[in-house]
């Protein structure tokens, strides 16, 4: 992996700068800009054009998940990974929704930092697996009071590479085990992706909740190695 572009937008100067410290200690992550809200980060974007963005939720003005939105519409080749103290579901789907490829919580070690870039980068999304069993037990809620429309029909092992995806797992990890290639398995995500109607993990994530297609309290280790 190349130098990745970052900007950081978050209304704390000490997140800021912790932020940045942290990232740049490789040397192969370059912090181009900073922005103090949404407001700001829609300015600096256009003269940096960072590969990823991570976001604050919750800021003075535009909020985080209003800009994702914006930047999602107008950049779509970058990155937004909403990264905070809140892991309410409900701010999750509404990141997922506006085009956030990730949601990370503050809590994260560097090494994970730069673990989710790499995912996102290769893959496409990251959620923390902290709300990820969150998100999906309220999806299967929501599936139970109303009618969510018609159930995909996946095939077993369109299940079983969706269970890795719902537990984050890149595409090379679910092919090690399930003892398939890695283009095997982008080939069965294409087929979810077409089946669930939906274009991206963080999405497909959503609608398993929502159809009930892999449980909360699930695990990649419940992966079937045949």
């Amino acid at each position: 992996m190349g130098t990745t572009k970052v900007m950081i937008v978050d209304d704390h100067p000490v997140v800021r700068e912790g932020l940045r410290q942290l990232l740049e200690i490789g040397g192969d992550i370059q912090v181009v800009a900073e922005a103090s809200d949404g407001l700001e980060c829609l300015r600096f974007i256009e003269d940096n054009l960072p590969d990823i963005i991570f976001m604050d939720i919750r800021m003075p003005g535009i909020s985080g998940i209003e800009t994702t939105r914006l930047v999602s519409k107008k950049y779509p080749n970058v990155k937004v990974i909403m990264l905070t103290i809140y892991a309410d579901d409900q701010y999750v789907k509404e990141a997922i929704l506006a085009g956030a490829k990730g949601y990370v919580l503050k809590n994260v070690t560097r090494e994970e930092l730069i673990n989710v870039i790499q995912h996102v980068t290769e893959s496409g999304a990251f959620l923390d697996p902290t709300v990820t069993a969150t998100v999906l037990g309220e999806m299967r809620k929501e599936r139970d009071r109303v009618d969510v429309g018609e159930k995909a029909v996946l095939t077993q092992r369109e299940l079983e590479v969706l269970n890795g995806i719902v537990h984050g797992l890149r595409g090379r990890d679910i092919g090690e085990r399930l003892h398939i290639s890695e283009y095997t398995v982008r080939s069965h995500t294409k087929s979810i992706y077409r089946k669930l109607k939906v274009s991206s993990r963080a999405q497909a994530v959503l609608k398993a909740g929502q159809q009930g297609l892999i449980e909360p309290e699930g695990s990649p280790d419940h992966i079937s190695k045949s």
